[in-house]
């Protein structure tokens, strides 16, 4: 976000009538006036002016949002408050006020290649899977193990698309550094990165964690390159499947993740897909869409405010009830909630062991 772009962000939060109050999960779950869209950017606004600079309570003000993207639903200029409170985090960091959480990253990411504890090139390693297209599993998915990954590899090929996987040292795309303030590293690992793939050659990229997919499709790729998330991927090899087997008893109740209905805009791909592998179909929540609820897990507030965090998944949680599905690996962690692409993997067994 340039500068000009940054003020004018601020300008339009700053002079609102914080028409947009009620939808930020975080000030929602606090009831706190300073944590909402408004409060939070006018206090980036005041903290980060010339002359001026924020203090250590006014990091964990930035660190109040999960890049959910919910109160630009309702903000008549489709206001960009997470790019916002994120340049303001890196104004945290430059004074020194910044959270441990934050400050941590980039050695984590200097040694390691991601921001997790597990070593996940071990667990990349374990993945095997031959196609043009490329599953990108993510820091998130590996340091869960790795099993989502391995289930969207078999129900890819059991679908006639088989996937192959990126090289060993794209663990993860970074967007973990842009959230914790550190704008200029996240630019240099997304390079490492893409200079493990031939540099002309157009890349298809598959995603689990949708917002990964969103911001590697912001990446300067080869021309004729694709960036999607795996139920958009799945989805279209289903269309093309000739038979398929019987769908499994049951039904779910589907939580759309922020970053896969408001940042890619993709509503129809999972549900689809939890269509033909359940009998009973799809059960939509309350909030769903693009007005979706949070699951609390982005944009570092679990490792920040791990309280507020906890908070927005029990609220979710007891708004969907059981059982419930998902799309992201961070959002099935925090909410104990089955993958779609686990049950894709689980239906399409069934039909493997029937042939």
């Amino acid at each position: 976000m340039t500068l000009v772009a940054l003020r004018r962000s601020q300008e339009l939060c700053e002079f609102c009538p914080k028409m947009c109050r009620f939808a930020c999960p975080v000030s929602e779950a606090e009831g706190r006036e300073a944590l909402t869209p408004w409060g939070k950017v006018s206090l980036a606004a005041l903290t980060t002016a010339p002359g001026c600079a924020p203090d250590a309570s006014s990091a964990l003000a930035f660190a109040g949002c999960t890049g959910c993207y919910r109160c630009a639903v309702y903000c008549a200029h489709d206001n960009d408050v997470p790019s916002t409170l994120y340049a303001a985090r890196a104004a945290a960091v430059r004074a020194g006020v910044a959270p441990e959480a934050w400050r941590e990253l980039p050695r984590r990411f200097s040694t390691r290649g991601h921001g997790e504890d597990p070593d996940l090139s071990a667990v990349h390693r374990t993945l095997v899977g031959a196609g043009g297209a490329l599953l990108f599993p993510g820091c998130d998915a590996l340091a869960l193990g790795g099993e989502e990954a391995r289930e969207a590899l078999f129900a890819a090929d059991a679908m006639g698309a088989p996937l192959g996987v990126v090289p060993d040292g794209a663990l993860c795309c970074g967007l973990k550094l842009r959230e914790g303030g550190h704008p200029e590293l996240h630019e240099a690992h997304s390079a490492r990165v893409r200079a493990l793939f031939p540099r002309r050659k157009p890349l298809h990229l598959v995603f689990l964690q949708p917002a990964c997919a969103r911001s590697v499709q912001q990446w300067p790729l080869p021309e004729g390159s694709k960036v999607e998330h795996i139920t958009s991927y799945l989805a279209r090899a289903l269309s093309s499947m000739r038979s398929r087997p019987a769908p499994l008893p049951g039904s779910a109740v589907f939580h759309d993740p922020c970053a896969l209905a408001r940042g890619l805009q993709e509503l129809t791909a999972p549900r689809a897909l939890l269509a033909a592998a359940l009998q009973d179909g799809v059960r939509e929540p309350p909030r769903s869409g693009v007005d979706t609820s949070c699951c609390g897990a982005g944009g570092l507030l679990p490792r920040t405010l791990p309280e507020v965090a906890a908070k927005l998944a029990a609220e979710r949680r007891a708004e969907l009830g059981e059982p419930a599905v998902t799309s992201s690996p961070a959002c099935a962690a925090a909410l104990a909630a089955t993958e779609v692409v686990s049950i894709v993997s689980r239906w399409l067994s069934q039909g493997a062991s029937e042939g």
